[in-house]
């Protein structure tokens, strides 16, 4: 828990003190409905139980088991966010959403089936494409140079799609083994599929609840997680609107 951490309900429980009493002063014809809307989603948005709840439909499709439900021929990393170099740092590294993805990736690679990973990822506005980074990462891990195939023009996960089929193709591959976060894998995987490649998936970072009180309790991370839910549903009405999925 970071010092950060209780501010959130600390702040909420004030906001609710102010809302009761703003209820008890007012009227009818008066009442402070656009506070408590307010006021009441945040609330809502910051429980662990509401991040479980709007994540599900994204994320019930896939199994949690870390061994993929069928055979592969790649593997397949998506970009998340890289750290560009800065005046005292200047060397641009993953950020933990890639990072993490980079470990499963490993993961699979090591205990799974050692086959080609593929990273996708390409510049934004940073001195070197995503997936450079991303393969050093997986060279200072031992994967060999040989097994690694980078796209490096994507800025989305469209882009990651399309020129990642490409060299997928090039390489004769029609299944591969999909690495991103499960509330992120539907849109992920029907990119790859519009483009006639076969998924499998292996997704991680399912969101749970632990049938606690805790569950109740504001948190930040079930803000950034709701938020990272509506992300993909946006997402996946927008690709069916340009017929990217």
């Amino acid at each position: 828990m970071s010092y950060l951490e209780p501010t959130l309900p600390l702040l909420l429980a004030l906001g609710v003190v102010g809302l009761v009493s703003a209820w008890r002063r007012s009227t009818k014809g008066h009442r402070p409905w656009l506070l408590t809307i307010s006021i009441g989603g945040i609330l809502l948005l910051s429980m662990n139980v509401a991040a479980w709840f709007f994540s599900l439909p994204l994320e019930m499709w896939y199994d949690a088991d870390p061994f993929p439900p069928k055979s592969a021929e790649a593997i397949v990393i998506l970009s998340g966010s890289v750290h560009p170099p800065s005046l005292n740092r200047p060397y641009t590294f993953a950020a933990q959403d890639t990072y993490e993805r980079l470990q499963h990736g490993l993961w699979l690679f090591k205990h799974w089936n050692s086959l080609p990973i593929l990273v996708c990822g390409g510049m934004l506005n940073e001195d070197e494409p995503y997936a450079a980074t991303m393969r050093r990462v997986l060279e200072s891990e031992g994967v060999p140079t040989e097994m690694i195939w980078i796209e490096n023009r994507s800025k989305s996960t469209h882009e990651n799609a399309v020129y990642g089929s490409k060299i997928l193709r090039d390489h004769a591959i029609g299944r591969i083994a999909l690495v991103v976060e499960a509330n992120s894998m539907a849109r992920a995987a029907a990119s790859f599929r519009q483009e006639g490649i076969a998924v499998v998936p292996a997704a991680i970072r399912f969101t749970k609840i632990d049938g606690k009180l805790t569950d109740l309790v504001p948190n930040w991370r079930a803000l950034a997680l709701n938020g990272e839910a509506l992300h993909e549903y946006i997402g996946i009405a927008w690709y069916g609107l340009r017929g990217w999925i």
